[in-house]
């Protein structure tokens, strides 16, 4: 069963990352890294929060930074730029990332990945939270070693909406993130508009 790192300024911290992949790509593939305890972790000086660091697929790491409302995520390709935080929508008073982060990879190389993010909405929250407690997000995000940014989020996925959000999810990344201009704010995919392939059809 997985489990679900909440940031909050309650919270401990103690996070890291271990690949969990899969064998050689045929095509377009997925590898798995999982947030564990070999991270490293550093306390932010002057507020509330940790600064983490992980390994992730290939040469490929990423850094999250945790505070009291949520984590935002950042991610380098080995010798090239951190790209600019990633933020989640807003849909919790509180919220962190899970633990398991989908790798989307073509021949090998990694072009996107999935990461779930948990909002949290306390008790007193439901009434202007649409009375979810714990909403879910599947943030895609492109990663482009050679571009200016590196890397950014290419869909919002409403995963407490759709049933079939992880399939949403990986067709968002197979087919939006290669060549994404993250100038464009993140599509959002919910029960509202639930189809990549109708998105494109309308955006084009």
């Amino acid at each position: 069963m997985s489990r679900t790192i909440l940031f909050a300024a309650a919270l401990p911290v103690s996070l890291a990352v271990s690949l969990a992949g899969g064998a050689a790509a045929q095509s377009i593939d997925s590898a798995y890294t999982h947030i564990d305890e070999t991270c490293t972790e550093r306390q932010l000086p002057d507020e509330p929060g940790v600064e983490i660091r992980c390994a992730g697929h290939d040469d490929w790491s990423f850094q999250i930074a945790a505070g009291e409302h949520g984590a935002a995520i950042a991610y380098a390709r080995a010798g090239g730029t951190m790209s600019d935080f990633i933020a989640p929508p807003m849909r919790g008073l509180f919220g962190g990332f899970n633990e398991v982060a989908e790798w989307r990879l073509r021949d090998g190389e990694a072009f996107a990945t999935i990461h779930r993010y948990i909002h949290y909405n306390p008790p007193e929250m439901l009434e202007v939270s649409g009375g979810l407690e714990q909403p879910n997000t599947l943030i895609v995000t492109t990663l482009d070693p050679r571009g200016a940014d590196t890397a950014c989020a290419v869909a919002h996925v409403d995963a407490s909406a759709l049933r079939n959000a992880n399939l949403v999810a990986r067709e968002a990344a197979d087919r939006l993130a290669p060549g994404w201009d993250c100038s464009q704010e993140p599509v959002l995919f919910d029960d509202t508009n639930p189809d990549v392939g109708a998105w494109l059809a309308r955006s084009h």
